[in-house]
């Protein structure tokens, strides 16, 4: 009886709250889940390499030249309200198109140059199709199928690069960005919400190492889509450099060690470029002329170099992040690093001490006055 009595009242009790679980539920939107994985897929023109688009590999792809298609379909009554997809080497115009009625009916085109990016559909879609428009080449490596509700984190939507940022992080090559600067991105880009444009001056011909670089830098809560270079290897790196800050208009720059960290010679001609931008020619409306045009003349009050030892600061990558969900800005630079696949072999790793410690930034420039080392803030004194 005890037994019946107790589960009485357990039921009363929860008749008694449902009212208010249904009030508190009111206005929210399930999460969208990302159904690809179950939907079938149909391509018009080489067949073998279907299944390359789930296979999550950035070093894989279907190729569906100018004319390929590729065709989604959910699985039951599952409806998408969009799709993100990694393009493999360039960016085409993109168009979907409903294929639930008789005829195709267009819900999207996507003309942005991000290589990653989420498609947002004008209506829902059961089963809609993918092309490339203007006889442009159309080469897909990763398919995300989103259902209905609010988009997760995850899902890649990138904004401009910035013209007018708080901070420029000019680094080498992708990995560099969180090697060598450990939570910075997450601290400044995601906690504190700063303008952050992050520069490349290297990005190689591999189309993966670009694509590793977007999901790292996404993952950082990095939100403004990179600066990078078309080119292997950028030989007139001066005239680069120059109009990549004035372009950036940024208060602070930061970059990587002078003598490249464990001696790369790219690196080396990039910090130097950087550094004669910063103190010489980007205020300097004779030099790099054609930029100067372009963007006009910029002075940033700041810059910092990785392990410079003048007026260092040790920065507190430990700190929990309430946007990371606790997790500290250290931590998601190594979970961020990883998202480097083709890097994962063993040679580097981000580090909080010894001779590569992320932690460490000199102020070799500045037009604001000294910092206070002992509580480091790349903005300090910037208004």
């Amino acid at each position: 009886m005890r037994i019946i009595k107790r589960a009485a009242i357990l039921l009363l009790a929860g008749l008694l709250l449902l009212p208010q679980c249904l009030a508190a539920g009111e206005g929210r939107t399930a999460e969208a889940q990302d159904v690809a994985g179950y939907c079938r897929l149909k391509v018009s023109v080489n067949r073998k390499q279907k299944d390359l688009i789930l296979a999550r590999s950035l070093s894989k792809y279907w190729d569906g030249g100018a004319d390929g298609t590729l065709t989604v379909t959910l699985p039951g009554k599952k409806l998408a309200q969009g799709v993100m997809l990694s393009f493999y080497e360039t960016v085409p115009p993109v168009i979907v198109e409903s294929m639930d009625g008789a005829e195709p009916e267009r819900i999207a085109r996507y003309d942005l140059p991000y290589h990653n990016d989420y498609i947002a559909f004008s209506r829902p879609a059961h089963s809609f199709r993918i092309r490339a428009d203007e006889g442009r080449k159309l080469a897909i490596n990763r398919l995300n199928v989103l259902t209905e509700g609010t988009l997760p984190d995850w899902v890649q939507r990138w904004e401009p690069s910035l013209e007018g940022a708080d901070i420029q992080l000019i680094a080498c090559h992708p990995d560099d960005e969180v090697l060598w600067f450990g939570g910075l991105l997450p601290t400044y880009a995601s906690e504190l919400d700063k303008r952050v444009q992050v520069t490349f001056n290297h990005t190689g011909t591999r189309a993966d190492r670009r694509n590793e670089l977007l999901d790292a830098l996404w993952h950082c809560g990095v939100r403004h889509y990179p600066n990078l270079p078309d080119q292997k290897w950028n030989p007139d790196t001066p005239e680069y450099m120059v109009r990549m800050i004035r372009k950036t208009k940024a208060s602070v720059v930061v970059t990587q060690d002078v003598n490249g960290e464990y001696g790369n010679e790219n690196h080396k001609r990039m910090v130097a470029a950087v550094i004669e931008a910063v103190t010489h020619q980007c205020a300097d409306p004779q030099a790099m002329p054609a930029s100067a045009e372009l963007y006009g003349v910029w002075q940033p009050k700041k810059l910092y170099v990785h392990l410079w030892p003048e007026n260092e600061s040790i920065f507190d990558w430990s700190r929990k992040l309430t946007t990371m969900r606790g997790k500290t800005g250290y931590e998601i630079a190594v979970s961020a690093f990883r998202r480097h696949m083709s890097q994962q072999n063993g040679r580097h790793e981000v580090l909080m001490s010894g001779k590569y410690d992320c932690r460490r930034l000199g102020l070799y420039f500045t037009l604001v006055g000294p910092d206070d080392t002992e509580h480091p803030d790349v903005l300090q004194h910037i208004e």
